[in-house]
């Protein structure tokens, strides 16, 4: 109970802070592209408390990831992007490999958290889908770099947690047996209904790394949840 009365707590203050940064994205895709060159934007973390020298690595990081893969990229590679010392590196990771897999883990954690939020704050099916496409485009939108690095990297890393179920996969698998046990939907495999219903939004932010898509994700959330619901034929 403790933890569905923290996650909402976060989960509003997350839809607080998203709004205003979605109020200011421009349909077209602009406002996302001068964000992604605001020099404040490199002192934001991803694990790492804003500013500091490890949200410096963290963002360098990210960046280089996106442009050349994990393995294309040297921790030396980093600190030169980062403007720190090599060693640098190493008073925060033991090297490369702790920092692609804690940057990963940061936004598979969230995006789990923001599932099971969804799962405990909402009675039925339709709702919590509303709530999880909009969360998904709005944690997308907030922080495009690292959203796309999950998107093109999470095959690198094939396990983030201990259990299966710890993740977005699982999350939505365990939403989705709920809702047969209720009747709302088709008794199905949930884990092929929760990749087919994920891949709604997923495969369009993939489409759009791949510049086939532009502007903010948001701006699509009905299209996104119609088609969502449409794949569960909620009843």
């Amino acid at each position: 109970m403790k933890r569905a009365m923290k996650m909402n707590k976060e989960a509003t203050q997350t839809v607080r802070d998203e709004d205003r940064t979605n109020e200011n994205l421009a349909s077209d895709g602009q406002a996302t592209s001068n964000a992604s060159r605001d020099p404040a934007r490199k002192l934001r973390g991803v694990s790492a408390k804003d500013g500091t020298t490890k949200a410096k690595i963290e963002r360098a990081a990210l960046h280089l990831f996106a442009e050349h893969g994990v393995d294309g990229v040297s921790t030396k590679q980093i600190a030169k992007a980062a403007g720190i010392s090599e060693g640098a590196i190493y008073r925060h990771f033991s090297g490369k490999e702790e920092l692609a897999r804690s940057m990963m883990k940061a936004i598979h954690d969230r995006l789990t958290e923001m599932i099971e939020t969804a799962d405990e704050a909402h009675d039925n099916l339709e709702a919590k889908i509303q709530f999880i496409v909009r969360h998904y485009c709005r944690i997308a939108d907030d922080d495009w770099d690292l959203f796309q690095y999950h998107i093109l990297h999470l095959h690198h890393f094939q396990r983030l947690a201990e259990h299966m179920d710890d993740s977005p996969m699982g999350a939505s698998a365990k939403l989705l047996r709920a809702a047969m046990d209720k009747g709302e939907i088709e008794p199905v495999d949930p884990y092929i209904l929760a990749a087919m219903s994920l891949g709604v939004v997923l495969q369009a932010a993939q489409a759009k790394v791949f510049g086939y898509v532009t502007g903010p994700l948001a701006a699509r959330t009905d299209l996104f949840t119609r088609r969502v619901l449409a794949v569960l034929d909620v009843k």
